[in-house]
């Protein structure tokens, strides 16, 4: 019964949609092109903005909590964009984590409105609901690093070379992408216990696996009242591997681009993390996401992987003292660049039925400026010490986001090649054979989704330098 009144549930709330966006769809007839850039005037015309519900929360606009200052610099950015453009942003939810709700409406060629903000947009963009942006760069320019991040955060919008989406990195908050590419550390129990900080190794230039695996059997308390675990694998060996100078992929003398997921730098990886799971299995827990936050803030695990976004969303009002580091350096890896692999990030897109896509360009981009008072990386940096308690990890956020790239979930086979690793090295299996078994589909994907977009940024870096 409680299957049934879901589904129920679900099929109303998709009709609804669809009778609203079929209704509310305007005429837009003025033309944008011949207007005056330095003051647009749309007419009253009420942009449809539709952001997804991650939290389940009807009243976070994109994702910030209500009555927050975050929130209310939203809200006044809002009012800044209706009153310079003159138009209504209408910014609403279809109530689901992943906007699933509007899909079908606008497979169904239905208008559903403008513009889309969202996480994880592949599955989107595969399907030819959102707008192309490479010929908008007159009104979004998505390769504007400094405004809309570095190549790894315009990845995850790149569908066969062509950029859908950008990111909001300036937005205070948003510099937290969902990558576990951080060890999130139970500062109480580091205090407690007198153990040594991963934060001072780390700060020392000594982050690396000789010191990890040092951590291991320090960090493993038992003294009748409290249990740990040292640490806790959450999601995958990616990012460790990334730290060994791990790459998905290989560009050639010639210039061509290769996979590469047969190198000697993943392959030791592998078989370190073989070698140190099962040596100190004790240590080492391998709870999910959700199984770990119970243990973690109940002093049952001293670090856990993590991401910066889950930190902020899931620790932060729970937890009176954390710290983080990144993945501990391997040996073929470059100390201080903390390269970590984000499965997904907020990002704005334009529907592909939008009633004028330079028109939502536009609006995107006055979106993404920085918030007044926040231009700097000194006030973001201001911002994000209200949530985490030490200046260290203030300064490694900002540094995290600067080696960030996508590792395509929930497209291909890349994440679940890691996965299955992750699995395999829990009970000891050596890398020649990980590899061997679990690779073929990852390079196809590698072949078919990474390369063209790898391209795409090689070309657009080439063609800029000269």
């Amino acid at each position: 019964m409680k299957r049934l009144t879901a589904f129920l549930l679900v099929i109303i709330s998709v009709f609804l949609l669809c009778s609203c966006g079929q209704s509310e769809k305007e005429e837009f007839l003025l033309d944008f092109d011949d207007m005056d850039t330095e003051k647009i005037d749309y007419d009253g015309y009420t942009f449809n903005v539709w952001s997804n519900n991650l939290d389940g929360d009807n009243e976070a606009l994109f994702s910030y909590v209500p009555g927050t200052l975050a929130s209310d610099l939203l809200l006044q950015r809002i009012r800044d964009i209706e009153k310079e453009f003159n138009c209504k942003l209408n910014i609403q939810t279809d109530g689901t984590g992943r906007l699933t709700n509007v899909e079908p409406i606008l497979l169904s060629g239905s208008y559903v409105g403008d513009v889309m903000f969202m996480s994880s947009p592949a599955k989107k963009i595969r399907a030819g609901l959102l707008y192309p942006l490479d010929g908008l760069q007159n009104y979004l320019d998505y390769n504007d690093s400094i405004k809309y991040g570095g190549y790894g955060f315009l990845e995850e919008g790149l569908y066969n070379s062509v950029p859908y989406t950008v990111a909001p990195v300036r937005w205070p908050g948003k510099q937290g992408q969902t990558s576990f590419g951080v060890f999130a550390i139970n500062e109480n129990l580091i205090m407690r216990y007198g153990l040594n900080d991963p934060r001072d190794y780390l700060e020392n230039g000594v982050w690396n696996w000789e010191m990890f695996e040092k951590c291991l059997p320090e960090f493993r308390i038992d003294d009748g009242t409290v249990q740990t675990k040292s640490v806790n694998i959450t999601w995958s060996l990616i990012d460790l591997c990334l730290m060994n100078g791990v790459n998905y992929y290989e560009i050639q003398p010639d210039g061509t681009v290769e996979p590469a997921l047969d190198s000697e730098q993943l392959k030791e990886a592998l078989d370190f993390c073989s070698r140190v799971f099962t040596q100190y299995a004790d240590c080492v827990s391998f709870l999910g996401h959700d199984a770990m936050l119970g243990p973690f803030k109940n002093n049952e695990i001293v670090m856990t992987q993590t991401a910066v976004n889950h930190i902020i969303r899931f620790l932060s009002y729970d937890m009176d003292n954390y710290g983080i580091v990144p993945m501990p350096c391997g040996p073929h890896g470059t100390y201080g660049e903390w390269v970590n692999a984000h499965s997904e990030n907020d990002c704005f897109g334009i529907f592909y039925n939008t009633n004028d896509p330079e028109a939502s360009a536009r609006i995107i981009d006055r979106f993404c400026d920085p918030f007044d008072g926040y231009e700097t990386d000194e006030a973001l940096m201001s911002f994000m010490s209200s949530i985490f308690f030490d200046d260290r990890d203030v300064a490694l956020l900002m540094e995290l986001n600067k080696h960030v790239r996508w590792q395509y979930w929930p497209i291909g086979a890349i994440d679940s090649f890691f996965s299955n690793a992750t699995s395999l090295t829990q009970h000891g299996k050596p890398a020649s054979e990980i590899i061997e078994k679990y690779s073929g589909a990852a390079v196809q994907s590698i072949i078919k989704h990474v390369i063209p977009n790898v391209e795409f940024i090689e070309n657009y870096k080439n063609s800029h330098d000269e």
